[in-house]
């Protein structure tokens, strides 16, 4: 499969690093010469210096051979005219990334009128999305919903003194749950039954969703609750979660802190039930005189990184139990995850992530990207003939780095053992780092000749 990437930044480069690293043909179009370098040097990929919506750089590119066309500049109409050009090569699915509410809220530039365009993305909506996702289960670092929300996989840190520290993998009733992974010190770790867990690990945890409560329990893990946020940035990203909020109706009191008074007048008529102050996020006396201490969750969404990680910081220090911190720069995230702030949002690699599902074939279903490795939860559908099926897990062998969480079959959710048989048609969510996931594929999806 042929795949153009337009835009070499930090989307463009996370996708290409993973499509390259599992040997398929990637093309990167840039007009920027200093970044298109980065890339060549990188990955093995091809590249080509020019701009993706001009018919004879994407014709040098292949665009008559490609498979798929992601357009991930920063310019919204670029992206948008490449996919339409690519289209009319013959270019059989085109992704856009698009950040302009305008396109995105006028019915006249939906996916389906523009027609060039099969799927837009829209990296602020995305985060907000994601963060909503937190607001709901705050005990959480990320959460995450499969086969029509029946399957939850959560993120948790073990904290100091917990009840893991030390624990191995076997000596757990592991029968209503999987460890899918374990990250430590940002490495990735696909755990066997000899792993030992311990204070500071983050893991990943996949089980039915009406189960995961009672499971986080047995794990030492207390449910939260989010009864008050506050926001500080009333840009598209802070609309965009104050918005969800209200539209589900969830109880919760929303204050959002915004610097520029015309962008708080604007939040103001937009929302119905959300304080809004007019004011600098990083100005401790201000927060201390907004009670900013005592509210639930702290979000800092502003689009400078300093200041987002500034006032988490200062929001902790006032005694804010959680704060979630959107960071631009991926080489920063490490960083603040040592500085006490509780959870980084990467609108970039969240943005990838959505991107990732288009990029698979077969009967892929759903993709998470996971970690600093790039490795992801694949949620696919076992197909008839295929490797796995008729055996039972303890006689398949799975290849390094990867781990099956779950299995779906009708409406029963199956919390796999080695006694448990794979069947044609049933739904799987299969952990895998990058290297191996077409080793994953060719287990369960059948070669078309």
């Amino acid at each position: 499969m042929k795949t153009i990437i337009i835009g070499a930044g930090k989307v463009g480069y996370s996708i290409a690093q993973l499509l390259s690293s599992e040997n398929q043909d990637v093309v990167v179009i840039e007009l920027d010469e200093e970044r298109l370098k980065i890339v060549d040097e990188s990955l093995d990929v091809q590249v080509i210096l020019g701009s993706g919506s001009s018919p004879a750089i994407l014709e040098a590119a292949g665009v008559k051979e490609a498979t798929m066309l992601i357009a991930v500049t920063e310019v919204d109409e670029l992206n948008m005219i490449a996919c339409l050009l690519a289209k009319q090569y013959g270019v059989k699915t085109t992704v856009a990334r698009v950040r302009n509410t305008e396109y995105m809220e006028t019915p006249i530039f939906s996916p389906e009128a523009l027609l060039g365009v099969d799927l837009i993305i829209n990296p602020e909506r995305v985060t907000a999305q994601e963060i909503s996702k937190i607001v709901r289960n705050p005990e959480a670092l990320s959460v995450e919903y499969y086969a029509d929300a029946r399957v939850q996989m959560v993120e948790i840190e073990i904290p100091d003194n917990s009840i893991l520290d030390g624990v191995k993998l076997k000596e757990l009733d592991t029968s209503s749950f999987v460890i899918v992974s374990i990250i430590r010190k940002h490495r990735t770790i696909v755990p066997a039954g000899n792993d030992s867990l311990f204070s500071g690990d983050k893991i990943y945890i996949m089980a039915r969703t009406n189960d995961m409560s009672a499971v986080l329990l047995s794990l030492g893990i207390q449910p939260k609750k989010v009864d008050s946020i506050t926001i500080l940035g009333a840009g598209r990203t802070g609309l965009y979660l104050a918005k969800i909020i209200e539209r589900k109706r969830w109880p919760i009191n929303i204050k959002i802190i915004e610097k520029n008074v015309t962008q708080a007048r604007k939040a103001e008529s937009i929302l119905k039930n959300a304080l809004i102050i007019n004011g600098d996020g990083s100005d401790l006396e201000m927060l201390r005189e907004e009670n900013i201490g005592e509210t639930d969750l702290f979000v800092s969404v502003t689009d400078d990184d300093r200041l987002n990680i500034l006032s988490s910081l200062i929001a902790k220090s006032l005694g804010v139990k959680l704060t979630i911190c959107k960071v631009k720069r991926s080489d920063l995230m490490p960083l603040v995850d040592q500085i006490g702030i509780d959870i980084t949002m990467s609108p970039r690699m969240l943005t990838a992530g959505a991107i990732l599902k288009y990029i698979r074939r077969g009967d892929i279903v759903s993709v998470t990207v996971m970690g600093e490795e790039m490795a992801e939860m694949m949620e696919l559908v076992a197909q008839p003939g295929c490797i796995a099926a008729g055996k039972k897990l303890s006689k398949i062998k799975f290849p390094s780095g990867s781990v099956l969480g779950a299995i779906v079959r009708e409406n029963q959710v199956i919390i796999p053992s080695g006694e448990h048989e794979i069947k044609p048609y049933d739904h799987l969510m299969v952990f895998s780092i990058s290297k191996s996931i077409q080793k994953v594929e060719k287990l369960f999806i059948t070669t078309k000749k």
